[in-house]
Formats: C-alpha cells, structure tokens, sequence
C-alpha cells in the first residue's frame, strides 16, 4: 500500500506542475483600455518658443521643464526644470503644474490643480506657449 500512496502524490504533484504550466503558457485575454486613448496613440502639442513653432507627438505622461530628463525640453530661464504634466486622470488628458516657481496656465487662467485638456487649449509655461491639437497616429 505504501507504493500507491507514493504514487498518487508523484501523480497530483504533477498535474500540479501541468496545471501551473498551462496557465501560464496560454495567451491571456487582454482589457480593453479605459483611458480613452484607444491604442496608445500620440499626444500632439504645437510648441511655441523663441525658436520658432514645433509639433511634438509623444505618448503620456508627458513632463514639460528644462530638465534633460523630461519627455518635453523646454529651453526657457521662466520653466522649472520639472515644470508640469500632461497625463491621464480617470480616463480624461488632463495637465498639472508641478510646484513650478512662475505657475503654468490654461487658457490663460492659472491653475492649482489639474484642467482637463480639450483640442486648441493653450498651456503657458514661462514664455513658452504649447497649444494641444489632440490625440491622433504617431506619423
């Protein structure tokens, strides 16, 4: 009897091992996303600076300062090095100010808190102007 026992263990112990293998061999269903943004299409701004007139697409988060590690690099003495961020809240793009010394504005309204972004709104940071112009294909 001590040999079936043995048995029966070796016997569940490896349909453990199938059942653990299967699960995580086969393709998971994935979520469909809820912010919608669909399939991580780009944000588009128009950048508007001493240098001239940009369109930057970019995915979000986008974070918006001098810092060489922000998504976009603004050349301006009035931008904190991490100045604001444009990003996803509860599905809506929205912007924030990131405790920067001379504030961000929307529309010319400063904010504390963060605005929900609609297409043709304008987010000053110092001298800087950044116009979003929507969400749409990378090219």
């Amino acid at each position: 009897m001590i040999g079936v026992g043995h048995a029966r263990i070796a016997s569940l112990e490896l349909l453990a091992a199938l059942s653990l293998l299967l699960v995580v061999a086969l393709p998971r269903k994935r979520r469909a996303r809820e912010d919608g943004m669909g399939a991580m299409q780009a944000v588009i701004l128009s950048v508007e600076d001493y240098g001239g007139t940009r369109t930057v697409r970019h995915a979000a988060p986008i974070t918006i300062g001098r810092t060489p590690s922000a998504t976009l690099i603004v050349q301006d003495a009035q931008v904190s090095r991490l100045h604001a961020r444009i990003d996803l809240s509860d599905g809506i793009l929205c912007v924030r100010d990131l405790d920067s010394r001379n504030g961000t504005l929307v529309n010319a309204r400063p904010i504390d808190a963060p605005v929900a972004l609609h297409v043709g709104d304008e987010i000053d940071v110092g001298t800087t102007r950044i116009v979003f112009r929507g969400v749409g294909a990378w090219t």
